[in-house]
């Protein structure tokens, strides 16, 4: 049932698909299991007729961003649900998405034309979060197996918007400070081989207005995870809890061309249900950018199981999912958790080039995990107060 260095080699051909350069609109209809018709507290006001039924509109976006009102709110997440709707969103309206979010806050438009320089192989891991299936935060824990294996990471977080937890509360959790701006990356790069940075340090007008208008998938969750770490990284993962990971590539091909290697993964565990993560079970789909040519692949593994849906479920507290991410990094027997963990942590050695293939990939983490070594990094994090 779950992937193993054997099985990971094992699955069935993908099929795969070239999105070459000059690639014009890719289609973005979510399935209609996925489809959201209103936000629950959203009454239907009159304004909203204003905004152009799925079109895209840079000149909307705009108003949007510098309107505060409540009513704005109800817009601009309606008329997300029709550009989700649509068929008519490609990269090159995602990348001018960017563009009027850099124009809104100057920090960020700062940052990303002149990114952090950091050590030479780093990384930038995020996901988008809003999966359909809450899983407990495999990417944080994915993030220090990759960082215990060798690969220097830069984590996107976040607080929780639409589960319980998210990875800025999984690390209060846990006792572990993110770094404290982006002239810090650097340093504690060096020194530890990872840092969570809280995506607001690097676009803080924009947070300030995005915060706690969404908790569903938007435009902005297929490339902003990743674009607002301005960090000079070669790769990045992002996991995304859509289907459509390919557009979410050539998304952020245009919008951060300085990624030259990129990851987006996403698993399908049942119709409608899908999670922001790289899938041991379910319906696998990975879109990989090298040298700016995007291929994507499908492939399909065993459905989940219930006792697999339990084991790594979202708990009910923030200390009870910080408990499983350190479960999940212990040198204990495989669990699903731990396989889980592993897989996602592989995918982040392949992205930063460590690794030949997915077999060494999974058995370096898997060594990291075994040895101890992952823990004896958790645990220098935790104590570094």
């Amino acid at each position: 049932m779950f992937v193993t260095p054997k099985a990971l080699s094992a699955r069935p051909n993908p099929r795969r698909l070239q999105s070459p350069e000059g690639a014009t609109v890719l289609r973005f209809a979510a399935p209609p299991s996925q489809q959201r018709k209103h936000h629950p507290a959203d009454p239907v006001p009159a304004r909203c007729a204003d905004v152009p039924a799925g079109s895209w509109s840079a000149a909307v976006l705009h108003a949007l961003l510098r309107d505060r009102s409540d009513a704005a709110d109800v817009r601009w997440r309606r008329w997300c649900v029709k550009l989700l709707r649509s068929d008519r969103l490609g990269p090159e309206q995602l990348h001018d998405w960017w563009t009027v979010v850099t124009e809104f806050d100057p920090v960020l438009a700062g940052y990303a034309a002149n990114p952090v320089p950091v050590p030479d192989g780093t990384v930038v891991v995020a996901g988008s979060g809003k999966e359909q299936f809450k899983t407990f935060n495999v990417s944080t824990a994915a993030a220090v197996l990759a960082a215990a294996a060798g690969v220097p990471v830069v984590k996107g977080i976040s607080r929780s918007v639409s589960a319980v937890s998210g990875a800025t509360d999984i690390l209060e959790a846990l006792g572990i400070r993110p770094v404290t701006g982006p002239a810090a990356v650097a340093q504690v790069l060096d020194r530890y081989g990872i840092a969570f940075v809280a995506y607001p340090q690097f676009c803080p007008r924009y947070a300030a207005r995005y915060d706690g208008v969404f908790d569903t998938l938007n435009p902005a969750s297929f490339f902003m995870p990743v674009a607002t770490m301005c960090v000079r990284a070669r790769s990045f993962v992002l996991g995304l809890a859509h289907h459509e990971v390919t557009l979410a590539a050539a998304a952020l091909r245009r919008i951060r061309p300085d990624l030259a290697t990129g990851i987006v993964v996403s698993t399908e565990l049942s119709p409608g249900e899908t999670v922001d993560e790289y899938g041991d079970v379910g319906a696998l789909r990975v879109a990989r950018q090298v040298a700016g040519v995007i291929t994507s692949d499908l492939s399909q593994g065993a459905p989940p199981t219930e006792s697999w849906r339990r084991a790594v479920a979202h708990r009910s507290t923030h200390d009870a999912n910080a408990a499983l991410v350190a479960q999940a990094l212990t040198d204990g027997a495989d669990t699903p958790a731990t396989r889980l963990v592993e897989v996602n942590a592989a995918l982040i050695l392949e992205a930063s080039g460590a690794s030949g293939n997915a077999r060494e990939a999974v058995g370096r983490v898997r060594d990291a995990r075994r040895s101890g070594h992952a823990m004896r990094l958790l645990t220098t994090l935790t104590n570094n107060r």
